[in-house]
């Protein structure tokens, strides 16, 4: 479904400020509802974003999940450890390494990382959908020069998924 809007030029330096609240209020909204899915479940954002992970690389390392997330294994300690003692992630010596944990959610887990992905996934495809391909297009664009420079220097497999995705 293609809608032709009016093009309109880019935004003035001024109006940069408004674009930066604009995000934030979009990520707010973006957030809600997977937010209160996880909060019925006594677990939070973090947790959403290594079950995201985990779910799309199954046998990730501890210490590639710590890389791929931005965070130091000292701060994912506490998050991962409430998601063993809930069953909702597993981790098994790697084959490679005795000393090295290798990552894989539950049947549980994967649900409750559905849940919480699926209503993101639905409300891009509405967003989508009422604004056309054009702007998806535009969207898609802006995102890739947001992310690249942190995907560019990201090691693990997680970055090398978004990198085949999203880099042209």
């Amino acid at each position: 479904m293609s809608s032709r809007r009016p093009s309109r030029p880019p935004p003035a330096a001024a109006d940069h400020d408004a674009l930066l609240a604009l995000f934030f209020f979009a990520w707010r909204g973006f957030a809600a509802e997977p937010d209160a899915i996880l909060a019925r479940e006594g677990l939070g954002r973090v947790h959403h974003r290594i079950l995201y992970t985990v779910v799309r690389v199954p046998g990730i390392r501890v210490g590639d999940l710590a890389a791929s997330l931005g965070v130091t294994r000292q701060a994912l300690h506490r998050p991962l450890s409430e998601l063993h003692r809930r069953r909702l992630v597993v981790s098994a010596v790697s084959a490679e390494s005795a000393r090295e944990r290798e990552l894989r959610v539950t049947p549980r887990g994967a649900q409750l990382e559905d849940r919480a992905s699926g209503t993101q996934r639905d409300q891009l495809r509405r967003v989508f959908e009422s604004a056309g391909d054009t702007a998806a297009e535009g969207w898609a664009r802006v995102m890739q020069g947001l992310a690249s420079p942190v995907v560019s220097r990201s090691p693990g497999r997680m970055a090398e998924i978004v990198r085949r995705q999203v880099e042209p």
